[in-house]
């Protein structure tokens, strides 16, 4: 079977090398995109099994944005999102898909800190859950 390719969209350097290796080691192929219109090139060219994304980018809304503008194209809407960020800690705002689902359709969604064996069972679910439709 081949590798499963996972597109990280996070502009803080260091949190997506950290996750880019922890999936990798688990026999992922990764690439890594730092803003919007990077992602969306990248998505273009090689669509992934699986996008884990930043909500706060350099505007703070962009993960809100690219989540809407994937999963109201019918090319990528299937495509789970995992949403992973500090927004709670930022802001003081709670956020989740069961609640806010409404307005981001986010998959999945994941605070920072994140632990790697959380992270990795959420990609894992994400991507049987796809595998099964």
């Amino acid at each position: 079977m081949d590798k499963r390719k996972i597109l990280i969209v996070e502009d803080d350097e260091d949190f997506a090398s950290a996750v880019k290796s922890i999936l990798e080691a688990n026999s992922y192929l990764v690439r890594h995109a730092t803003n919007r219109e990077e992602a969306c090139r990248m998505v273009e060219e090689d669509k992934p099994d699986l996008i884990i994304l930043d909500i706060m980018m350099e505007r703070l809304n962009d993960g809100f944005v690219l989540c809407s503008q994937f999963k109201n194209d019918p090319e990528y809407r299937d495509i789970p999102i995992l949403a992973v960020s500090a927004i709670t800690a930022k802001t003081g705002f709670k956020f989740s898909p069961q609640t806010d689902g409404e307005y981001f359709k986010a998959d999945d969604y994941v605070e920072k800190p994140v632990m790697a064996v959380d992270l990795l069972k959420r990609v894992e679910r994400l991507l049987e859950k796809e595998e099964g439709k």
